[in-house]
């Protein structure tokens, strides 16, 4: 059993893929971690039913859904089909209990227009808000880090993100901030100040690891150069008290590993950065 208090920890599915989804809330329980970030494709497979089911028996809490569909399709058919996949997946987040969709909302489409994309951006969003908002379901608005706007995502800044929930609401659309894409950005304390602890529905950890040899090599806390201390100490200082989750894209290195052992060392390395001392 940890000395830390997880209470607040959840692990995000991404980062032990080879295991199902039962076998993940079994394998994450087991260790004392009760938070998952859910994934879709894991979630289709199971079956909302049987996930609600295990979930329960489990005693687990879901601290977000991954992820939305995304809207960068520069043709009108196919952009409807995406908004409406979108609905979709609101409807499985309130349905096992998540209360954020985190909305990757694709990069740059295929016209090349980055300005574009960022009107389908802002409007997919104001179109989906009112339904997030009908189903209990916030958009959790997840800036990636500048690398991925060409293809994942050219929502690249916490300045953005915090703009945008400033125009289409606290009540629908809430922050994902993640240290991986936002920990050189030099507004990120700012803007987490200006956030504040309400409107922060989770935070992501993993670390930012030199050199970073491709777009799936994350590091496990405390392997990089981002710092941790600090970003907890402005977490305190806003009086964040809502969830951490460990997100790790690591096709080299932890996605190779045991996922038993990746429970284990996430819960050494994290503990201190989610709760204190027991």
């Amino acid at each position: 059993m940890s000395q830390f208090d997880l209470t607040r920890f959840a692990i995000n599915q991404i980062t032990t893929p080879k295991w199902t989804l039962p076998e993940a809330i079994e394998g994450y329980a087991k260790q004392g971690v009760h938070g998952i970030a859910v994934w879709r494709q894991y979630l289709d497979e199971y079956g909302i039913k049987a996930t609600i089911k295990h979930l329960h028996a489990a005693d687990m809490w879901v601290a977000s859904l991954c992820t939305s569909a995304w809207v960068n399709q520069t043709d009108a058919a196919s952009y409807r089909k995406a908004i409406e996949e979108n609905r979709k997946i609101i409807d499985q987040a309130a349905a096992i209990g998540a209360p954020s969709v985190v909305m990757v909302m694709g990069g740059v489409g295929i016209d090349k227009d980055l300005y574009a994309q960022h009107r389908r951006i802002h409007d997919a969003l104001e179109e989906l808000a009112p339904y997030a908002r009908s189903a209990g379901v916030k958009l959790g608005l997840e800036p990636l880090h500048p690398m991925y706007c060409g293809d994942r995502s050219a929502l690249n800044l916490i300045t953005q993100a915090n703009d945008l929930i400033d125009e289409l609401g606290d009540e629908s659309c809430a922050l994902v901030p993640d240290v991986y894409h936002c920990w050189w950005d030099p507004a990120f304390e700012q803007q987490l100040k200006r956030a504040g602890k309400d409107r922060i529905i989770t935070f992501h950890y993993c670390d930012w690891l030199v050199p970073t040899r491709n777009p799936r090599d994350r590091g496990m806390v405390g392997d990089g150069v981002v710092n941790f201390p600090q970003i907890r100490s402005w977490l305190d200082e806003i009086g964040y008290e809502g969830p951490f989750e460990l997100e790790i894209f690591s096709e080299l290195d932890w996605w190779q590993r045991n996922h038993d052992e990746t429970v284990r060392i996430a819960i050494e390395r994290c503990g201190p950065f989610v709760g204190p001392l027991l």
